[in-house]
This record gives structure tokens, C-alpha cells and sequence, in this order.
């Protein structure tokens, strides 16, 4: 019986290969341009290098093989039966070639794992497919093919098991080695160029409003980059992470006062609501001449802008089943924002008896939404932190905190 003598995981070491491959993530973070970088939020390159250089491990497919058979000779003097000095012998047979898909970076099949024996699996691969050769005398026993066949396809099985941690932890730990490469370049372009990656609207806070209790949070595909912006990249507005908090907790305070005493605050509509809420905002900072930090316009929302554009924007709604979610965020996305906009979403019920149903359909709701990305971790129930991008501009993000408080009677 003659097979092909091609042997598998026997090229290189599978650790080492692997570690030089994660080796050129500083390369690749290095060669995005400075300006496509610097508007590319850093999620959007950790996940577009870090699929760039995963490894998917390999699996067969045994269930599907296909089988290919042909006459052949088969010369029994290269076998030692019945051979005459060097003169072939040849005889009727028949050759059988098995396909063994297979899906997986096919390098892998090159690559030694850490543990491994003396037998190898022997094969050829053509395009998504294992090829296995077996030549076969016709008058030998056929039942030997069979036996060679399922001892080639169980080492097949065994070596990419004993790839598959050293795979898999590779995978696990990209994200965390891009993200670090990334923000390094990321601190090196401040510290060289002193650039910061947002201009921060000085809020002032007024030194006789209440103080607020600290919120204690837990800090918790291969897709191209967008293009650099056509005039260069420029810091823009924002107001900062610290900033952003307070005035979540200055609206959580709120709303948490109004379901102490609902019968108080459900008689009101979404813009008086807003007039509420925008109130008590206007009484924890310092506004400019006009006295006042946060804005109304429109009927129900609550800005903070500077050059025609919002860095903070509020919605208030009185909840009318799911719709009314998805509205808000519309309408929010729809504003023109700087990059890196944060925004809030306050939502009433004061109609729906079941408050628990409408907590279930929110998290659902927001996920579904188009311009949806992820969630963020958030302070607890009846509040949710997504990321949205922006209709104008996909490196433009949106961070929406919703609040769904109950004022039902």
C-alpha cells in the first residue's frame, strides 16, 4: 500500500510562531496614519488589528469526507513483496483519494504543538480540504485502507486538541496587547505633540449647591477603520469623564426624588419635566452671562453646546411601550454633536402598572437599535449605558446613559 509522505505539525513550534505574531502589534498600531488614529475611537483599532491577527484553530469535518477512486498499478517491488532486485513489479490496484474538509487558518497545520509523539497524520492540503492518498493492490485486503484511514484522521484529531489551548489563549490575550499598544501610542502623540483627544468645556460648579455622593462604578469582527478626517484631525469639544458622572447623578438624584413621591411629579408633561430637571442642573454649575450652563431647545431636551454643536444632550420622555426609546435615541443621533458626545435619556412611566416588564424590554430595545455598538457597565437597575455612532460620522460616538424611572399612581 503506498500513501503520500507529506506529515503535518512538523514545520515550526507553535508557541514561537504565535509569539512573533503578536510580536508586529506595534507595528501595525504604528502604521494607521496619525490623523485616521487619532479619529478612530481606540475600540474600534483594538478590535480591527486584533482580528487582524487572530488565529482561528482548526476542526474537521469527518461527517462530510468525499472519496475519489480510480484503476492504478501498484509497483509491489517499492514494498518488499515479491520483489526482484530493483525491477518493478507491477500489479492491477486501485488508488482512493480522500477530501477531509476543514476550516481553520491553514498555517496551522505546519505548526507543532507543545506535546506531540513520534507519529505524525500525513495528508496534503488542497484549497479547504485535508487530501489522504492510498494506493492499494487489488488482490490485498481492503480492509487495511480503512485501518490507515481512521489511524491518519484520529492523529489528525489528537494534534489539533493539543493546538487548541495554545490557540485559544493566544486569542484571549490579543485584545489586552493592542489595547496596550494603542494607548501607548495614544500617550506618546499627547506627551510629543501635546494634543488631547477632546477640548474640555470648563464647567464651573456653583460652591453652595449640595454635594452629591460619589457613584462608586466598576470599571468593566474583522472591520476596516473608518477614513481620517478630510481636513486633518483637530481636538474637539467635550466635557469630561468626572463631569459627565455628576450630572448622571445630579438626574438619578431626581428621578429617584420624584418615585419617593409620584402623585407630586406625574400630573407634569415630558417638557415640564425636563423644566424640573433642567432647574436643579442650572443650580449645581455656573452658568455665562446668560446664566445658564445647560439649554433648553426644543421641547423636551436639555443641551450643553459650544460652536453650534452639542457636547451634552438630555431627552426627556413619558414612556409609551418601546417606541418611545428607540425615538429618543433618534433624535439624539440626529443633533450635531462633537466626537465623543455624551448624552442622557430620561424616560417616565407613569401609565403601565407592570414596571418590571418595561425594564425587560429596555436592555432589548437599545440593543436592537442600528447605530447601536455595546453596553457600558452602569450604577445598578433601571439605568443603561450604550455607546451609539453617529448618523454624520461612524468615528463619531454617542454615549447615552438611559434612566426609566416609575411615577405610575
Amino acid at each position: 500500500m503506498g500513501r503520500e509522505r507529506e506529515y503535518f505539525f512538523m514545520e515550526g513550534h507553535l508557541s514561537s510562531t504565535l509569539e512573533n505574531r503578536a510580536g508586529t502589534i506595534a507595528e501595525e498600531v504604528d502604521a494607521i496614519p496619525r490623523d485616521q488614529f487619532l479619529a478612530t475611537p481606540v475600540d474600534d483599532i483594538v478590535a480591527h488589528i486584533a482580528e487582524g491577527l487572530r488565529v482561528e484553530p482548526l476542526a474537521v469535518f469527518p461527517d462530510s469526507m468525499t472519496r475519489e477512486q480510480t484503476e492504478t498499478k501498484i509497483d509491489l517491488s517499492l514494498h518488499g513483496r515479491f520483489a526482484k532486485g530493483y525491477e518493478p513489479l507491477l500489479v492491477p490496484g486501485i488508488k482512493v483519494i480522500i477530501s477531509l474538509p476543514f476550516t481553520g487558518d491553514p498555517s496551522l497545520w505546519g505548526m507543532q504543538p507543545s506535546r506531540y509523539t513520534t507519529d505524525f497524520p500525513r495528508g496534503a492540503i488542497r484549497e479547504n480540504c485535508v487530501e489522504m492518498t492510498y494506493a492499494v493492490a487489488s488482490d490485498d485486503n481492503l480492509q487495511k485502507l480503512k485501518s490507515y484511514l481512521d489511524e491518519n484522521i484520529r492523529l489528525i484529531h489528537q494534534y489539533i486538541e493539543w493546538q487548541r489551548p495554545t490557540v485559544e489563549k493566544y486569542n484571549e490575550c490579543l485584545a489586552i496587547r493592542v489595547r496596550t499598544a494603542v494607548e501607548a501610542r495614544r500617550r506618546d502623540l499627547q506627551k510629543h505633540e501635546q494634543l488631547a483627544e477632546i477640548l474640555g468645556i470648563p464647567l464651573a460648579r456653583d460652591p453652595r449647591a449640595p454635594e452629591m455622593k460619589p457613584i462608586q462604578l466598576e470599571r468593566r469582527i474583522i472591520k476596516p477603520l473608518p477614513p481620517p478626517p478630510t481636513g486633518g484631525y483637530r481636538p474637539e469639544w467635550g466635557i469630561p469623564e468626572t463631569e459627565y458622572e455628576n450630572i448622571l447623578t445630579i438626574i438619578r438624584h431626581e428621578g429617584r426624588t420624584f418615585e419617593a413621591t409620584p402623585k407630586t411629579f406625574a400630573v407634569h408633561d415630558e417638557e415640564e419635566m425636563r423644566d424640573i430637571i433642567l432647574a436643579h442642573l442650572n443650580g449645581h454649575y455656573k452658568g455665562d452671562a446668560s446664566g445658564e450652563t445647560f439649554r433648553r431647545n426644543g421641547q423636551t431636551d436639555i443641551r450643553i453646546e459650544m460652536e453650534d454643536r452639542a457636547a451634552f444632550v438630555a431627552e426627556c420622555k413619558i414612556w409609551r411601550g418601546p417606541k418611545s426609546i428607540t425615538e429618543a435615541v433618534d433624535q439624539l443621533l440626529s443633533y450635531l454633536t462633537w466626537r465623543d458626545c455624551r448624552a442622557a435619556i430620561v424616560v417616565f412611566n407613569k401609565e403601565v402598572a407592570g414596571f418590571t416588564e418595561l425594564l425587560e424590554k429596555t436592555g432589548p430595545t437599545l440593543e436592537e437599535h442600528c447605530r447601536f455598538m455595546k453596553f457600558l457597565p452602569t450604577e445598578g437597575p433601571g439605568e443603561w449605558r450604550c455607546v451609539f455612532r453617529s448618523k454624520d460620522d461612524e468615528a463619531r460616538l454617542v454615549h447615552v446613559h438611559v434612566f426609566l424611572f416609575n411615577l405610575y399612581v
